[in-house]
């Protein structure tokens, strides 16, 4: 599935490769995750909130200048989790998974910009903070959107944005001695990020 978004990356980029004005480049940065989650177990299913922790992003941009708008698709490795307590019963779980957002935006004043468009997401691994817990299914898609704005400064993009996923993403996980729980939680983060175009 790795192999397939990197693929859809490449092609997306590939099409725009004949236009004049076409930028390739790095990025990293940090999310702070801003949705706290939700835990529960299966057999009594009193709902318990979590918190939310920060995480980092990193991966590579293409943006592309078209009348005065420009189409910046990226692919990006997001990392971020959530910390929960139920029942005497503490862990936190990473998120690890596969962006591609395709951000639509327009610049104003010489370096500033504001974007906006769509994300899709690919969860890969559910990463658990001790050992007598396992992942025994996720959800691996999702869907969000993203909203924001940054400045350019010579060939430094600085960015900030909110994302909010569309749908939740969960998680069904089993301890030592066979309780299960569920979590389950909608992405909302702030990506604060900073982009070298080359």
């Amino acid at each position: 599935m790795k192999k397939l978004i990197l693929a859809a990356f490449i092609g997306l980029t590939a099409n725009f490769a004949m236009a004049q004005n076409i930028n390739f480049g790095i990025k990293g940065g940090v999310v702070f995750n801003t949705d706290k989650g939700e835990v529960w177990n299966d057999a009594t299913n009193n709902i318990f909130k979590g918190k939310a922790a920060a995480g980092f992003q990193a991966g590579a941009l293409a943006r592309v200048s078209l009348a005065g708008i420009y189409i910046q698709p990226e692919l990006l490795y997001t990392q971020f989790k959530n910390e929960y307590n139920i029942e005497g019963e503490s862990f936190d779980v990473t998120k690890k998974r596969m962006d591609i957002p395709v951000n639509v935006g327009k610049r104003f004043l010489g370096i500033g910009h504001i974007q906006a468009g769509p994300v899709f997401s690919y969860y890969f691994d559910d990463k658990l903070s001790v050992k007598d817990f396992t992942t025994a299914k996720q959800d691996e898609f999702n869907v969000g959107m993203q909203i924001g704005g940054g400045v350019q400064v010579s060939k430094l993009l600085f960015d900030l944005r909110y994302e909010f996923g569309l749908g939740k993403i969960g998680s069904e996980i089993v301890n030592s001695d066979g309780r299960q729980f569920q979590t389950e939680n909608r992405p909302q983060m702030l990506n604060l990020s900073v982009a070298y175009l080359f």
